[in-house]
């Protein structure tokens, strides 16, 4: 009775809880949660979904942008970052792509045996926030919440197969290209070629490159508007390659990206055929 007692105190005492619509704290959330079902919206379109004035607005966006939970293109569109999976590591089951894609996850891994992870782009590299194990002793080990570079991974070269030239030109310009190992494409031309594959192929593939001796193979999930929102990758050491393992492994993988991305609401011809 006395902590309640003591909380109301300290509400009559804050004046910025009587009306929430002046709460910095509120403003803040409704423009996250506006972000999340308005996807790439100007200061302008914004500013009367959150009903708040556009130097207000501003002022709450330059801080968002600055913390990393929004982002801002050429053309002064807003969009959230992944930087709240990050914030929301621990309760990530509950995050809708999690859901959804798990089961078929599971699937996959109990039928070959080997490790499936989600992951998504967090500014310049790729987070991890799924993972279902091998149920082999010696395995593909990685936790979730680890951060790995985008380039030389394939999750990660998945996610650069998405952007648009130009954006991928702004990566290569700022990124250095380190070799992991000796298999790493560290020449941004002859990365180039190979996001170009990816693009072509529809899948991304890698051995030793950031690993040694793990070959994985990554598949795109779509959202509803086309756009690369994740990948999902099945991973194996080299010892345990034997034939039709790959093709088994790549289908597999496939076909839970392209269930993934169906009910992200992808709508793509040959995408359900894969399924």
């Amino acid at each position: 009775m006395e902590k309640e007692n003591l909380e109301e105190e300290y509400i009559a005492e804050d004046e910025s809880l009587s009306d929430l619509h002046t709460n910095s704290v509120y403003r803040t959330l409704k423009i996250l949660e506006s972000l999340s079902y308005n996807h790439g919206k100007t200061l302008e379109e914004l500013a009367p979904i959150v009903n708040l004035a556009r130097p207000t607005l501003y002022r709450f966006l330059t801080i968002l942008t600055r913390m990393g939970y929004v982002s801002k293109n050429q053309d002064n569109r807003y969009r959230l970052t992944p930087k709240l999976f990050t914030v929301a590591a621990h309760s990530i089951d509950d995050v809708e792509l999690s859901r959804i894609v798990k089961p078929f996850m599971e699937d996959l891994s109990f039928e070959t045996g080997e490790t499936t992870i989600l992951g998504i782009r967090d500014d310049d590299a790729i987070l991890h926030v799924l993972k279902v194990e091998s149920r082999y002793t010696a395995r593909f080990y990685e936790r979730i919440g680890k951060h790995s570079p985008i380039y030389c991974t394939v999750m990660g070269l998945v996610i650069l197969s998405g952007m648009s030239d130009d954006e991928l030109n702004i990566y290569l310009q700022k990124e250095r290209l380190i070799p992991y190992t000796i298999n790493t494409i560290t020449d941004p031309m002859e990365l180039k070629k190979h996001i170009q594959r990816i693009r072509e192929d529809g899948f991304a593939e890698t051995i030793s490159e950031y690993e040694q001796d793990i070959h994985s193979l990554g598949c795109p999930i779509f959202d509803h508007e086309g756009h690369i929102i994740a990948s999902v990758s099945i991973n194996w050491p080299l010892f345990r390659e034997e034939p039709g393992k790959r093709e088994k492994c790549l289908q597999g993988i496939k076909k839970v990206a392209a269930m993934a991305s169906s009910l992200m609401g992808y709508k793509d011809t040959k995408l359900v055929e894969t399924i």
